[in-house]
């Protein structure tokens, strides 16, 4: 069976709840490379497709070759635990690389995977099946981590399933996050949750609705639903209770707040406040964010019996807490770093890959750049190879010097509308703009 005929991979729940840091692009080519090799899991070890027809699968230009090795490179680099949800009910620790190997030559790419993780993806007792055409479709790889896992639970038979309470520090790990990334539920929630649920449900026939557990006061764990939504304008909500409510209700609601009290202080927003009590104006991003405050300073209070009837008060007389504001300051800071970070790392990530393709294109560009070099041991470095184009393509400084001389001077048209959009993003992160 070709690639091409190909829309579907099995995939072993185990290698679905996966501890990866792997991009979005890692593990759609992960995905293609498991469902064009699973036939013959069982005969050989060593599987070949064409690089023109992979990279069709991955949606992007087959003369990218450089970025294809770039994304072979990090699966194998790639170590992973699986079942860590330990769906199928027995006790199992595995530890793997997800491609043991991988060689292009000749326009094809041969690839193998280790021999533990080979034996269970073809025989897995419990498996589920994945559309390649569908997880395209994703630009978020929160996005389709979390469809995996949804999926990994759906019963065909009943088009709906559900996770188990899955506990937050796992959901972390199943997202790629470090234990200490966003260690506020509420920027977890709006920077990873929501916005993953937001893109299954817009792009795919499948509607997805997280329910919390609180331990104590905080929530601890989460449980995801999937339902394949049935040609219908509307989708039945499973959560009937703060269906349809504006999200500063949402969150009332979740932290037992009566539903009518709720839409009240959702409706009025600042009127709710006492005037007297008003914040600064810029105080708050929005009137969620304040809301979201008092129901925090809620968690830590001493002494209080009604905490419904303390957040309502909260929230009508301004409680302050300067110590809890100057914590959530440095959470969010620290946040705001974080995604500056990840955007970067996009951003240089796009640079290198468009930089290559022009010195694909045009080869003489390196030799240009390199006469503009004015780093006395950057010279030194290019002098010890035959060619620029040979200490180029070595890596290192000098390739690094290259790409901005290029970037710079000979490739700005090309980079404009990356570096248009970083820009924006930027800004966005920032709170420059709107």
């Amino acid at each position: 069976m070709y690639l091409a005929e190909i829309n579907e991979v099995i995939k072993a729940s185990p290698a679905i709840q996966i501890q990866s840091k792997i991009t979005h692009l890692q593990r759609r080519a992960w995905n293609v490379l498991l469902a064009n090799a699973y036939n013959d899991l069982p005969n050989t070890d060593i599987y070949s497709v064409s690089v023109a027809e992979l990279s069709r699968k991955l949606g992007f230009n087959s003369h990218n070759e450089d970025y294809l090795k770039e994304t072979l490179e990090a699966l194998v680099d790639c170590t992973v635990k699986w079942n860590i949800l330990g769906k199928d009910n027995k006790q199992e620790w595995g530890v793997a690389s997800l491609l043991a190997s991988a060689k292009i030559k000749d326009g094809i790419c041969t690839y193998g995977f280790a021999p533990h993780l080979r034996q269970k993806l073809h025989n897995p007792r419990i498996y589920t099946k994945l559309n390649l055409r569908l997880q395209n479709r994703f630009t978020s790889r929160y996005a389709l981590i979390l469809w995996e896992v949804c999926f990994d639970y759906f019963d065909t038979d009943r088009d709906q399933g559900e996770t188990p309470f899955i506990p937050l520090e796992t959901f972390k790990t199943l997202m790629g996050l470090e234990e200490t990334d966003y260690p506020v539920y509420k920027v977890l929630n709006q920077s990873v949750i929501k916005p993953a649920i937001r893109e299954i449900n817009d792009l795919t026939n499948y509607h997805v609705e997280v329910e919390q557990k609180r331990l104590g006061r905080k929530i601890a764990e989460l449980k995801f639903r999937i339902t394949r939504v049935k040609q219908v304008p509307i989708q039945e909500s499973v959560f009937p209770d703060v269906e349809n409510l504006p999200p500063v209700a949402v969150e009332l609601v979740q932290a037992e707040i009566d539903r009518k009290m709720a839409l009240q202080i959702a409706d009025k927003e600042w009127d709710f406040v006492s005037p007297k009590k008003l914040p600064v104006p810029g105080s708050y991003a929005d009137f969620l964010g304040y809301v979201s405050e008092k129901i925090e300073m809620s968690v830590d209070a001493e002494g209080v019996k009604n905490r419904a009837g303390y957040i309502v008060e909260a929230i009508r007389e301004n409680y302050q807490d300067p110590d809890l504001q100057k914590a959530r300051e440095i959470r969010a800071e620290k946040a705001k770093e974080k995604q500056l970070e990840e955007l970067q790392e996009e951003f240089n990530l796009k640079r290198r890959t468009l930089l290559r393709q022009a010195v694909h294109a045009d080869p003489h560009l390196v030799e240009r750049a390199a006469e503009r070099i004015q780093s006395h041991i950057i010279r030194q470095r290019l002098e010890e190879h035959d060619s620029a184009i040979a200490a180029y393509q070595k890596g290192g400084m000098v390739a690094a010097e290259i790409n901005a001389i290029l970037a710079e001077e000979f490739c700005q048209d090309l980079l404009a509308p990356v570096v248009a959009a970083y820009e924006d993003e930027k800004s966005r992160i920032l709170g420059e703009r709107g």
